[in-house]
């Protein structure tokens, strides 16, 4: 008890020290208007591209991601070359807060809004959803469905064939805003993409190629939690170092640092993420199958035997990264190979292991057959939203796209007889010396928040990542990751169990707290000091879930998987 009080003690106070940080930098975020029609030039809004003479505010709600926007967002030479097309330009504000939901939500209940906004949302079931629907309800967004139509590549979002299932009809057309559209679900792949076109990140267990090495295993092969169990033992008994010669331990966290991630215990993971699934063609949730004991009594004996860091659901992830850095952890319990993590995967080699069988013996990845990430909305306070949405037309248009992925033609890349979009010595310097300083020089993230949509870089560009034409030696080991072990990929495609609670509103206040405790229902059996005391964790969770309404909400999702089994997907990744 004492914990659950400390700990709301600090979001409190966290909330309160950001309604007095967001007030502060209020000041200038109002709604603009623009400030001329007509450019200095003398073309008219929608002449040779000119939309209007307007500089706008907005706000990313990503969590610390303010740190790769540009130091000059409206005064770089990629800006100005868009306000010479376009009229616009835009400056985004980031308090680079640690939780951006609870920047969000406090954003929203204080109506401290710019022209145009961006939060996360990777799918509709996340916490940001109802935040976002709670503002569309309240009247606090702008309806933007009659200005994309109106436009080049947005109007994309009109194509029945264009949008995921879950973006279409729980994120933008939900049918109970009759038509109206209040947001922009943001990193959609183009209608033309294909499976060579598609980058993998390899979510999951991975291990370093020196100990895999060493022990003569190939981590492909690793299947079973006996396999995982064994192989830990193997690691152990080893007595490997890290980088800086000290004793390792086996199992570490996630490299963004402590969270319960499925993939520990992924042939216990029932619901593969989702905490629902049907067993025996029944609904349920994990917590009132056999898995969830199994789930505990692995992770105790990994923890009893000193194989799995006591720290791992909860160590912060700067010493988490730090650690996989120096190779402190033979196996991490999740992580995965972006582009912009190569770094560490230089430093400390790891390879996936995430081929592991889930609860149905399946040992295909599971994708989403068509992503989507981060959602724009433009708060009903904005004059002239049509401009904005023509903004980011530009920006989403192969010619935008190229400016602020690769900056200008001639200086800063150029194209090959392939139709390979090259960088410039200038630029590579620059990313291969002072990579802190490539954000001021092709400002990427700047652009992507309003442009990265229809995405095809490989049709579009001629290659799956920015500069691996240029650098092709940095990423050949990205490549030899993402490929390793000759995996095979599951696509899917719909509403997960989770996204269906916001249309159960009766229950959704009451049940919603109680699945997002889980995980720590979780780590507290974890920690239990027999399975004797965490069984009985586990039956109190149960009753909680009854009280909460679960039951009901396992025949609404009965009913939706009885009348379209493809409706309800049990599958998202590998967190509760």
């Amino acid at each position: 008890m004492k914990t659950i009080k400390r700990h709301t003690s600090l979001t409190l106070c966290l909330l309160l020290f950001m309604v007095v940080l967001l007030s502060a930098c209020s000041s200038d975020s109002s709604g603009s208007e623009a400030t001329s029609d007509v450019a200095a030039d003398g073309r008219k809004s929608g002449e040779g591209g000119f939309i209007a003479n307007r500089d706008l505010t907005g706000r990313i709600f990503l969590e610390g991601d303010g740190a790769q926007l540009p130091d000059d967002q409206v005064g770089n030479p990629i800006a100005l070359k868009i306000k010479e097309k376009t009229g616009m330009t835009i400056n985004w504000q980031s308090s680079g807060a640690a939780d951006g939901l609870q920047e969000l939500t406090v954003a929203l209940a204080t109506g401290d809004l710019p022209d145009v906004i961006e939060a996360y949302l990777d799918h509709g079931g996340r916490p940001e959803m109802n935040v976002l629907l709670k503002g569309a309800r309240e009247g606090l967004f702008t309806d933007l469905s009659p200005y994309l139509k109106n436009t080049k590549v947005l109007k994309n979002y009109l194509d029945p064939d264009f949008l995921p299932r879950d973006t279409k009809e729980n994120v933008m057309f939900r049918p109970e805003f009759g038509g109206k559209v209040y947001f922009i679900h943001m990193n959609i792949p183009a209608k033309n993409t294909t499976d060579e076109d598609r980058l993998h990140y390899r979510a999951g267990l991975w291990i370093r190629a020196d100990i895999a090495k060493a022990l003569n295993v190939d981590p492909s092969k690793i299947k079973t939690q006996d396999d995982l169990y064994n192989l830990a033992l193997k690691i152990k008994a080893g007595n490997f170092k890290d980088n800086n010669g000290k004793p390792i331990t086996v199992i570490g966290p996630r490299k963004w640092g402590g969270q319960v991630t499925s993939t520990l215990f992924k042939n216990f993971d029932f619901g593969n993420g989702t905490q629902f699934d049907v067993e025996n063609g029944q609904v349920k949730h994990v917590a009132e199958t056999d898995y969830a004991l199994k789930s505990i009594e692995f992770v105790q004996k990994l923890l009893k035997e000193g194989l799995l860091d006591k720290e791992a659901f909860n160590m912060d992830g700067v010493r988490a990264e730090e650690a996989y850095n120096n190779g402190s952890y033979a196996i991490s319990s999740y992580m995965n190979i972006a582009p912009d993590s190569l770094t560490m995967f230089e430093k400390t080699k790891y390879l996936p292991m995430d081929q592991m069988e889930n609860y149905k013996g399946e040992t295909a990845i599971y994708e989403k057959e068509k992503s989507g990430s981060q959602v724009v909305a433009i708060p009903s306070t904005t004059k002239n939203p049509e401009q904005i949405i023509q903004y980011m037309d530009y920006l989403a248009s192969k010619e935008g796209k190229a400016l602020w992925n690769y900056g200008i033609e001639g200086e800063d890349y150029n194209i090959n007889d392939k139709g390979q979009y090259i960088y410039t010595d200038k630029v590579l310097d620059v990313m291969k010396n002072n990579p802190g300083e490539e954000r001021n020089t092709i400002p990427y993230f700047w652009g992507s928040l309003l442009g990265k949509t229809d995405v095809n870089n490989n049709k579009d560009f001629g290659e799956l990542i920015r500069s691996a034409n240029s650098q092709p030696e940095r990423y050949k080991l990205y490549f030899e990751l993402m490929n390793y072990g000759n995996p095979k990929y599951k696509y899917w495609d719909g509403y997960t169990a989770a996204s269906y609670l916001a249309e159960v509103p009766d229950i959704e206040a009451s049940l919603k707290p109680v699945l997002d405790s889980y995980k720590d229902v979780l780590v507290q059996a974890f920690f239990a000091k027999d399975m004797t005391e965490a069984t009985q964790m586990l039956n109190d969770y149960r009753q909680q879930l009854k009280d909460a309404g679960v039951e009901q909400y396992e025949k609404y999702l009965q009913d939706k998987y009885n009348a379209d089994p493809s409706s309800v997907v049990f599958y998202i990744d590998a967190f509760f």
